[in-house]
């Protein structure tokens, strides 16, 4: 492979190349870039990582000012700094790191992956290609191989990277490394919560994360990232399921994604909805997956054997409440810590909608409403945990059913989205006038009845919506007479 041509997509790479040249200082581009092209990856390479001989900061800064740009310091003790360049409505990434060690073979034997060895001379005029680790034979075999255990002691979030190259790209994990993982996961409980959380959703990001997830399951290195999830291996989920509560889930994941590649990413609407941003850098798909390996998290707990059956009462409920402490310790934004905890909670309400003979326009109003922006997610969910549920007294019938009717609900959800909103008819100023009450929470909930009948299209002027807001407040009173 001709690295040359490939190189010529780095803009400013000769600037580098000069102001390594003029200052007398070895300097190589190493890792990703150079991995990505030999594995001709189909995606933009806008991320570019520079080993540098000495005088790390000189060189980096020369090209901050070569470039017009400016320099960031991301460890000046390690000597590790960043430029951005803004090009073309593409933001580029150089990032230049001092090399350790005595000469640059030892520097590379520091690093993760043999995968992200190779490396390019920008002194060499001839950008040959260097590769001391057998990187070119562990990307042909698309194989994961540390280069040494010993780099996991010095930095453990190496073992959730493997899991992300290996979802990312599609690579097994050697044999000797998945080993290396076991014997160094304890100490991922060093690791920051925010390195651990961003290496997870790297791994959710992927369009088939479910393997590296059932790898790390297999490992049990998923218990050491994810709270509670140990308690769920073992437990029985009951006569509607032929796995237990863990292994259950991770099914739920993959039959989630199963369903993602064949039927839902085809629809523009769902494919839109499910990438929007939750938080900066995550999107909703990732925290449906995470739902996914957690919509169950509450049956340990809720156990119990009545009359000789075993059943799990309120595990929504106490799985939402789990999940506010994951949340937290996976540095979840508020947004994403309350669509996680309301996947939880609602994830079985779709499934009292299918078993109606026909779902009534009230009840399917009254579950949009109570699950708001979120209410797809809660059905897709309930549709994947549906799929991942084969035990003996499951009816397939009636699973059809409950699918066709999921699926009518949001192809409903998104026509009622293009839709002109209807128009207010009542506001509260407006009841407070006619009834002369004060500002209360009763005033709130006239308006939702009156909204919640014009949606049926039982309301349509005031005096009606006036008529509804006098039974509510002599409701009231009787009540409050009593």
């Amino acid at each position: 492979m001709n690295f040359k041509k490939h190189l010529k997509v780095i803009p400013y790479l000769s600037v580098i190349s000069s102001i390594a040249k003029k200052k007398n200082i070895d300097l190589w581009l190493v890792g990703g870039f150079l991995r990505d092209v030999y594995l001709k990856k189909k995606k933009e390479l806008i991320d570019f990582d520079f080993c540098v001989e000495k005088d790390v900061f000189s060189v980096a800064r020369a090209f901050a000012r070569g470039v017009s740009s400016k320099l960031i310091i991301l460890d000046r003790d390690q000597g590790s700094y960043r430029v951005i360049l803004k090009r073309k409505n593409k933001i580029f990434t150089y990032d230049f790191t001092l090399m350790r060690g005595a000469d640059f073979c030892q520097d590379l034997s520091l690093r993760d992956f043999s995968a992200n060895t190779l490396a390019v001379k920008l002194n060499d005029p001839k950008y040959r290609l260097l590769d001391f680790f057998g990187a070119r034979a562990n990307l042909n075999k698309k194989v994961i191989r540390f280069i040494k255990e010993e780099v996991l002691f010095h930095d453990p979030l190496r073992i959730l990277r493997g899991f992300s190259f290996m979802a990312n790209y599609d690579f097994r994990i050697d044999t000797e490394t998945a080993a290396a993982m076991v014997k160094y996961k304890c100490f991922l409980k060093n690791v920051s919560l925010e390195r651990i959380s961003e290496e997870l959703f790297k791994i959710f990001a992927a369009r088939n994360s479910c393997s590296a997830v059932k790898r790390m399951s297999d490992l049990k290195i998923i218990d050491e990232v994810i709270a509670y999830i140990s308690e769920s291996r073992g437990v029985v989920g009951g006569p509607y399921h032929h796995l237990d509560v863990w292994n259950h889930s991770l099914e739920t994941l993959y039959k989630f994604e199963q369903l993602w590649r064949r039927k839902l990413s085809k629809n523009k609407d769902i494919y839109q909805y499910f990438n929007e941003e939750l938080a900066v850098g995550r999107r909703r798909i990732q925290i449906l997956k995470l739902a996914c390996l957690l919509h169950d998290v509450g049956k340990p707990r809720a156990k119990k054997r009545v009359n000789k059956k075993t059943i799990f009462h309120t595990h929504e409920k106490i799985g939402r409440d789990l999940a506010e402490k994951i949340a937290q310790n996976l540095r979840l934004s508020f947004r994403e810590k309350e669509f996680l905890k309301k996947l939880i909670f609602w994830h079985l309400r779709p499934g009292y909608l299918a078993d109606q003979v026909e779902p009534s326009k009230r009840a399917i109003y009254r579950f949009f409403r109570d699950t708001a922006e979120d209410g797809v997610a809660v059905i897709v969910l309930s549709l994947s945990d549906w799929r991942a549920t084969r035990g003996p007294l499951i009816d397939t019938k009636k699973r059809k059913k409950h699918e066709n009717v999921m699926f009518h609900l949001i192809d409903l959800h998104f026509k009622e989205q293009k839709k002109q909103p209807l128009s207010q008819i009542v506001d509260g100023y407006d009841v407070m006038r006619k009834f002369k009450i004060k500002p209360s929470p009763l005033i709130g909930k006239i308006l939702r009845k009156v909204k919640e009948e014009q949606m049926l299209g039982n309301v349509k002027t005031k005096a009606q919506a006036y008529g509804i807001a006098k039974k509510i407040i002599e409701l009231g009173a009787r009540v409050k007479g009593q």
